[in-house]
């Protein structure tokens, strides 16, 4: 039974363009659908779902307009993605050869069947050959003289072909989900025998050679397999290996990445993650990220996964490569963010990143625009990533001095303590008293000498600390006092200090 709010849910997860190809579709259709259309606008106006005054206006039907409403959203978006998704392709072509078959025109649904197959075979979608060759069966015994043995035995060595190559597959499917519940069980590092009692459970598994299987989806699930179960024994090595022959059985398949554009851009994030996670292989980021890059979305819903993921990991790396041109990839990010419609967090994400490569950069007045445009997100989704909440207060403070605004600086100060006195609790509380403190002694301070004691002072307490600050702020703040000691910018520090590393 459908939500008062599915339909409503339904609309708001169109992109542009799918709006615009309704709206076509049942213009198209003639008057008869102007009243669900007139519906679908003014759901499409509502920010909330409201069902009262949509019951003013479209009175006592208005359950089954909306239920009619609903289908025909469906409907066609059916035919939009079926220009695009060759499974719907192969569909279409089934529906196609038994209508035919039906007004006996056996040899134009042989030939349809016959492409439908070919496209399943590129796919590996064993289902979907399965059901060509029944339909092929079916048809032969009409469609050929009565010596066709012969073809009948070589669609039964096909069908038993797929059913075990579907088998392999779907076993290993099954092995995949059984152990992620395993990896949900143990949230920390194994001790060795709970590990050796996996590792027996799953033996004929890890016992499989990828190179011996011919099935794109059954070698495809193998390495991501692997790469769950080494992640559940701490051998990250052995995981980003894994994640590799993941990506690399994906290459030269254009329409299987086509097809599961998702999953593929899935696969390469968790890549790109492992990658970061590897100091060594950092500089590897920009070349794995171009060959995301070259991919092109078949959808709405996939432009806006890719944009998210690449925006994602392209601001981590450069936040770790000082040397690196950040203009081009920030003007993508800009344009991105209106674009997509990405979830707030990963929103929320990108846009602080895109804050501290500016601020890292010594670009503070674009810091500051950029934070004035975080304000509205952060108060819209006020329980979401408290962590940004906090840090983007501090990183604003920092800026603010930059700057050199005196009157400004004071006002800033007064307003970040202001917010952190107001939580009830948080792990920044003492690090923002101590800044704030420190910028109130130098708003004070009479001469450079005296500016000299205080950030050193600053810098040795903060260098005292005994664990690391929330998003590496005691980096940033050591940073931002040598900014000023040595009278040096920001980005030129970092790149000295990668140099000595």
């Amino acid at each position: 039974m459908r939500g008062k709010d599915h339909l409503f849910y339904l609309i708001k997860s169109l992109s542009k363009s799918e709006k615009r190809y309704f709206t076509l579709d049942a213009q198209k259709s003639g008057r008869k659908n102007s009243r669900y259309l007139a519906l679908f606008q003014a759901i499409n106006q509502q920010e909330e779902y409201s069902e009262g005054p949509l019951k003013k206006e479209f009175g006592k039907k208005l359950g089954d307009d909306k239920a009619r409403l609903y289908e025909a959203i469906l409907r066609a978006m059916r035919d939009y993605q079926s220009k695009k998704s060759y499974k719907t392709r192969i569909k279409e072509l089934l529906t196609d050869a038994k209508i035919l078959f039906e007004r006996k025109l056996l040899e134009q649904a042989e030939n349809r069947l016959e492409e439908a197959k070919s496209l399943a075979l590129e796919l590996d979608d064993h289902l979907s050959v399965l059901e060509i060759n029944l339909r092929q069966r079916d048809l032969i015994k009409r469609y050929l003289d009565k010596n066709y043995s012969d073809r009948v035995k070589e669609l039964i060595a096909e069908k038993e072909k797929h059913i075990q190559l579907l088998q392999q597959e779907m076993g290993l499917h099954d092995s995949y989900d059984l152990l992620s519940i395993d990896v949900l069980r143990y949230p920390q590092r194994l001790a060795e025998e709970e590990i050796n009692k996996i590792t027996a459970e799953y033996e004929p598994v890890l016992a499989l050679e990828p190179e011996h299987i011919d099935s794109f989806h059954a070698k495809w699930r193998l390495h991501r397999f692997l790469a769950l179960y080494f992640r559940l024994k701490g051998d990250e090595d052995r995981v980003y290996e894994q994640l590799q022959e993941t990506i690399g059985t994906w290459r030269n398949q254009e329409r299987l990445i086509s097809e599961h554009f998702s999953l593929y851009v899935g696969d390469f994030s968790n890549l790109l993650s492992a990658t970061f996670r590897k100091t060594e292989l950092l500089d590897t980021l920009p070349q794995l990220l171009e060959e995301l890059k070259a991919h092109e979305a078949p959808n709405y819903q996939g432009k806006t996964f890719l944009f998210e993921r690449i925006s994602i990991y392209e601001l981590i790396y450069l936040l770790n490569a000082p040397k690196e041109s950040i203009d081009v990839p920030l003007e993508n990010v800009a344009k991105g963010l209106k674009n997509y419609d990405i979830s707030p967090s990963s929103r929320l994400n990108i846009h602080f990143n895109a804050i501290l490569l500016l601020f890292l950069n010594d670009r503070f007045e674009e810091c500051l625009d950029w934070l004035t445009r975080l304000r509205p997100l952060l108060k819209k989704n006020k329980g979401l990533r408290r962590d940004i909440h906090e840090v983007s207060q501090i990183i604003y403070m920092l800026a603010i001095y930059c700057l050199g605004d005196f009157e400004q600086i004071e006002n800033t100060v007064r307003s970040v303590n202001r917010y952190f006195a107001r939580l009830d609790k948080s792990n920044l509380n003492d690090f923002n008293k101590l800044l704030s403190s420190t910028i109130q002694q130098l708003q004070k301070s009479s001469s450079f000498r005296q500016e000299r004691e205080i950030l050193n002072n600053l810098k040795a307490k903060i260098e005292a600390l005994n664990s690391p600050v929330l998003a590496g702020l005691d980096e940033i703040a050591i940073l931002w006092i040598d900014r000023i000691l040595q009278d040096k910018p920001i980005r030129q520090l970092r790149s000295e200090g990668r140099r000595k590393r």
